[in-house]
Formats: structure tokens, sequence, C-alpha cells
């Protein structure tokens, strides 16, 4: 989460009956708390020229006061004259991040064809509907998490990755650029604290937080079930301690998951689909649940990221306390639907 804390103080003066006590000071920070928003129509067409008080935004039931409302667009949502356009057109943000995610089956030859099938569409997306200004890595899990390509625009590297994916080979062990992931993950922490699913990803979320930018994860996955969770007639009834964390992260380094269900047969059994539609759900992404192909939820994917509205409001907080907060967003408009993280962290 993008935010910048400002320091002030809130005096609060105790006056005696009889004499006046020295005043206490309570120190408070004041962040700005900044949130993508994607606003969509029923059939998921991209809502704009909406202003501040079109939305609304809550922490723990109060509606907060919306300083600023921005739109973003990398100009593929442009379709009139840019002076007649519902938005500020000079909020130009040419730059998309991307990280596709292999979640290897544990028995990867059941589903070798599919797992085949979604790099097949990676490699469209990265032939032809990757911009200019996009960026993408490629990553994956086996028995721990691996990077295969760092972020970057060069589409002969990306290919290359994805090849090297596709053996789940041990990945790239240093920093390939100067800002990207691999610069905040020691080789140490990615061998010895990425062997579950759900820590791999949260490893990998906090690696993305220094990139001030809305960030994209497509997990293709055929399911996610860890050792300490239980089953009860198809239902996962528990939660690993890993879990929350995991979505903590995603929030703070403002970080969307776009789940892609492996399993192209998949039943209407939850626990294939829980945790899925759980990261989607508290991330501000979207679960693609049955998939005839997967070329078609990518360009859902590319198309919904094509512009965002960024959010700004302020919270306040006791200063040197950290934690997670909480956040719904929503517009007027019961018309409309809303994309957003449900949260965001403060204090660190």
């Amino acid at each position: 989460m993008r935010r910048f804390a400002i320091a002030c103080a809130a005096l609060v003066f105790a006056l005696s009956a009889f004499a006046q006590e020295k005043p206490f000071e309570e120190k408070i920070d004041v962040n700005v708390v900044l949130l993508d928003v994607i606003v969509t129509d029923a059939r998921g067409n991209q809502i704009l020229g909406l202003s501040k008080d079109d939305f609304i935004v809550k922490e723990d039931g109060v509606t907060q006061p919306v300083d600023s409302v921005d739109y973003f667009t990398n100009r593929r949502l442009l379709d009139t004259r840019e002076e007649n356009a519902p938005f500020q057109v000079e909020k130009i943000r040419n730059e998309r991040y991307f990280i596709f995610f292999f979640d290897k089956p544990n028995d990867a030859g059941v589903l070798f064809d599919e797992l085949t099938v979604a790099r097949e569409a990676v490699r469209n997306f990265i032939r032809n509907e990757m911009l200019e200004g996009d960026r993408v890595a490629i990553a994956g899990h086996d028995v721990r998490l691996k990077i295969y390509s760092d972020f970057t625009s060069d589409k002969k590297k990306l290919e290359k990755a994805l090849n090297d994916s596709a053996r789940f080979g041990p990945g790239l062990d240093r920093p390939t650029t100067d800002d990207g992931v691999l610069q905040h993950i020691s080789r140490g922490e990615m061998v010895n604290q990425t062997g579950r699913v759900y820590e791999a990803l949260r490893v990998l979320a906090d690696a993305t937080k220094p990139i001030r930018a809305r960030k994209n994860l497509v997990l293709f996955s055929p399911g996610i079930l860890e050792d300490s969770e239980t089953v009860r007639n198809g239902v996962i009834t528990n939660r690993s301690r890993f879990l929350d964390p995991m979505l903590e992260a995603f929030n703070g380094a403002n970080l969307s998951v776009y789940a892609v269900q492996l399993q192209r047969d998949v039943d209407t059994t939850p626990l294939f689909h829980q945790r899925l539609e759980e990261m989607a759900s508290a991330t501000g992404g979207q679960y693609f649940r049955f998939n005839t192909s997967f070329t078609q939820p990518l360009k859902r994917i590319e198309n919904v990221n094509n512009g965002y509205y960024l959010l700004t409001y302020r919270t306040k907080h006791a200063r040197g306390e950290h934690g997670y907060q909480r956040v719904k967003v929503s517009v007027k408009n019961p018309e409309f639907k809303v994309v957003a993280r449900q949260g965001y962290q403060y204090g660190g």
C-alpha cells in the first residue's frame, strides 16, 4: 500500500479544580491512504468519469471522507477525443505489472496438459497483448518459490522463462535488475522459508512492496490445501496460520490476485475453490472458476487493468502502532460493481 506518514500531535489537557497539571501529550500519525479501485457495469465495462462524491469508504463501519479521486489509464480506454473524455487524461500511467505464477500440483502428470495450455496462453499474452510499458515476471512453486524471470519487458527473456518453468527447474538465484523482485528476497529465505504455497506467495508479495504501483498476480492453481488444514464433506474447516499473513502481505504490497482454476473439468466441491476465491476477493482481483480455455481469462485480466481510480483519504493511528486495517469501498450507484482491496497495512 502506498502511503505517506505525516506526524502530528494532539494535546489533551487535564485540568484540576485546584491546580493545572502538566498536559498529557498523545502522539498520533496521520496516514494518507491510497487505494486503487476498478468500477465496472454488469457486463464488465469500466465506468469512467466518477468523482470523490461517488465513492463511499468505510473503516470498521465508519465512513472516511475521501480527499481526492484520480483516474489512471494507459489510453486503451480513450475511445473519444481527449478533450471530451470523462476524466483527466493527463493522468496517464503506462506501466502495468503482471506476475504469472504456476502452482505445481502434487501429481503434475495428471494436469500436464493443463499446465502446458496455461503456459501457451501466457505466451500468447506476451506476444500479442503485452504493451510497451508492461513489465512481466514468471514464477512458480513446487517444493519452494522459484523465480524464472524478474520483471522485464523483454519478450524473448520471458518466453525463455516460460520454457524454464515447464521443467520446474531451479530458477534464478541472483538479481537480474536493480529494481526487481529478487533484489528483496535472500537466497536463504527463498530456499528455506517458502516450502508452503502460502509462505511462497507471502515472500513474493513482500518482495514487490517497494514497487510503488498496482501489481497483478495471475495464479494458475488446481486449488490450495495446506497440511494443517482439515477437510470435512469437501469443505476446508480451519485456517492455516500462514494464510492471513499472506493475505495481509498481498494488500500491503498493493498486489491483486487473479486466480485461474487449473483443472478444466473441476466440479463444485468447495475445497478446490475456497482459497483461490478468498485470495481474489480479499485483494480486489477475480477468481476464474470454470475455464474451457485460459486465453479468455487472460484477456479479461488484461482489459480490466487498462485503467483504475486512485482514491486518497486520511486516517489516524497512534504513533508507533502498526497493524492491518480492513476497509470497504463502494459507490453510491448500486448497479455498479466495485473491485478493491479489503485492507492495508500501517505503521511500517
